[in-house]
């Protein structure tokens, strides 16, 4: 009789942790903290806005705040979201998207085409100024519209077909048109409210989302609070019941981590023998490679980086071996071409000779440029964004290693985000130190949205090659997909060849995790991975401790 009672003190000890469900009644796991526990907090630089498809740099803070038609999932694969399916026409130029009968804004209107066709047009907007507006170009006449060649937003093929479907029209056949609504600047924006408060609309008291989340509040200089939505009815149904945005102004170190101020941090290269040190810590350190590539650029339209040689001498004096052992510690696999091993459409390795560190060859490039051992080149300006430690160290490398191997005199320059993006689409940065991550898992992005060339003010860099364009431009359309990913590796061969771009590395993400922090699993790619873009984030949850 003694067994049972305790048995069924136990079991009423239990039993609350398979039946916790949080505000909005989604069942916590078995091995979750209660619901006033589900708060989890990670530092960022704070967002000038949270205006995401329109100030997509500055609003990072925005992602988990709005559900885009499709979302990726942990394998970077796409799945329903706003929209419970898709499909393409026969002849690929039209993908129609079925959206959600009960989607709701966190308002309680309901989420429709309308939406997202106002949202699209918006962005493509010149007088937005949206900086991703090159990202919708496979959209008929998103180009002309957004370069002011049309007044008529109406030439842009988005329409609502009624409140529940959207057509999209493309210029040509666009088989990852599905993986571009899924970007993080796709979600939809509240059009009542925008045109109510202007650019105002995503302070916090007029904040209206579609996501599982919403903004509830935003302390400028403290902190932002993403609260769950109770009118969302979604297949992304969070399980925290708070996401808490501790602003920083930069580099913060581990003491707030160690301190249990925040649940998640961003490890800097220089925290990294500290945290390597402490083995709480270092149990604690996750890496993983998130498909990213850091590179050098070019002003190619006036000397001396017009001069194919002086690029090639460029890359083949930078040693990216030492760089990602010595200066990076081991965070960053050297990389000699934009697309990452196992990433598709990559070559996998068959592009490395072409840029590889040649020092004696470097030299002997450089001379037939005219500039022997560096005589007569340039004094030049070598632009850095994001003055981290990660960036100085490496910007600082590679200057020694011109320095020591060609002669040539590179003059650091760090600046803050925008004016070095400003300057970035107006080429003015005669080389700059650059890095970009994928959006969606296909070589269109990663070559197609950095490198295919577009006039000053919509391209990243000056660099312009036509044979490149034209089979980036076909591959955009082939429906083959075996033909596009041979069209996208000879295109890459090009970039390389032509060094429109010097590689330097593939980043390792660093990451402390607290115990407590559950939910994000291993991927198909053997790394369990926390983003904002896609779903990754409604999975996590916090454990008890």
């Amino acid at each position: 009789m003694r067994y049972c009672v305790v048995l069924s003190l136990l079991m009423g000890l239990i039993t609350p942790a398979y039946t916790q469900t949080n505000s909005i009644g989604k069942q916590l796991p078995v091995d979750a903290a209660p619901p006033e526990q589900q708060i989890f907090r990670y530092t960022i630089v704070e967002p000038l806005s949270y205006d995401i498809s329109i100030a997509i740099y500055e609003a990072q803070g925005a992602v988990p705040l709005f559900d885009r038609l499709a979302m990726l999932n942990r394998d970077l694969e796409l799945v329903p979201a706003a929209a419970t399916s898709w499909e393409r026409s026969e002849d690929g130029l039209r993908w129609t998207f079925h959206l959600r009968p009960d989607g709701r804004w966190s308002d309680g209107r309901p989420v429709t085409a309308h939406d997202f066709e106002y949202t699209y047009k918006r962005l493509l907007d010149p007088d937005e100024a949206s900086p991703y507006a090159f990202f919708y170009y496979e959209i008929k006449g998103a180009r002309t519209f957004n370069q002011g060649k049309t007044t008529d937003s109406k030439t842009v093929g988005v329409r609502a077909l009624d409140n529940l479907t959207l057509e999209v029209e493309t210029e040509k056949p666009c088989p990852y048109l599905p993986f571009i609504v899924a970007f993080s600047g796709s979600g939809p924006v509240p059009r009542w409210q925008v045109e109510k408060y202007g650019r105002k609309w995503s302070e916090a008291e007029h904040f209206v989302s579609n996501s599982s989340y919403t903004l509830t509040d935003w302390q400028s200089g403290r902190h932002a609070t993403l609260s769950l939505n109770p009118f969302y009815t979604g297949p992304h149904k969070g399980f925290l019941e708070q996401i808490v945005q501790v602003f920083t102004t930069g580099h913060v170190g581990t003491a707030p981590y160690e301190n249990d101020e925040i649940d998640y941090l961003r490890v800097e290269v220089s925290d990294l023998p500290f945290i390597e040190s402490q083995s709480e810590l270092n149990s604690q350190l996750v890496r993983y490679a998130f498909p990213e590539t850091s590179y050098l650029f070019f002003k190619t339209d006036q000397p001396p980086f017009d001069n194919l040689k002086v690029r090639q001498a460029i890359s083949h004096a930078i040693d990216r071996d030492a760089l990602c052992r010595v200066v990076l510690r081991n965070t960053a696999i050297p990389a000699f071409s934009m697309l990452p091993t196992n990433f598709p459409g990559s070559a996998d390795g068959d592009l490395n000779d072409i840029q590889a560190y040649n020092p004696d060859l470097a030299r002997t490039l450089l001379a037939e440029a005219g500039y022997p051992k560096g005589k007569g080149f340039p004094r030049t300006e070598f632009w850095v964004g994001k003055a981290t430690p990660l960036l100085n160290y490496v910007a600082q490398a590679v200057q020694a290693m011109l320095k020591n191997n060609l002669g040539i005199d590179l003059k650091i320059r760090s600046t803050e985000d925008k004016v070095y993006r400003d300057n970035m689409y107006q080429w003015n940065i005669p080389i700059g130190l650059a890095a970009f991550n994928a959006d969606y898992p296909d070589p269109n992005n990663l070559l197609g949205m950095v490198w295919r060339s577009q006039q000053r003010g919509f391209g990243r860099q000056a660099w312009n090659h036509s044979a490149f364009n034209r089979l980036i431009d076909t591959a955009a359309f082939e429906l083959d997909q075996d033909k596009r990913m041979q069209m996208y590796q000879h295109a890459e061969r090009l970039l390389v060849e032509d060094v429109g771009g010097v590689f330097l590395y593939h980043n390792l993400t660093l990451e402390l995790r607290k115990p407590w922090v559950k939910g994000l699993k291993e991927n198909k790619y053997g790394y369990p991975f926390f983003t904002w873009i896609g779903t990754v984030h409604t999975e996590m949850y916090i454990g008890r401790r």
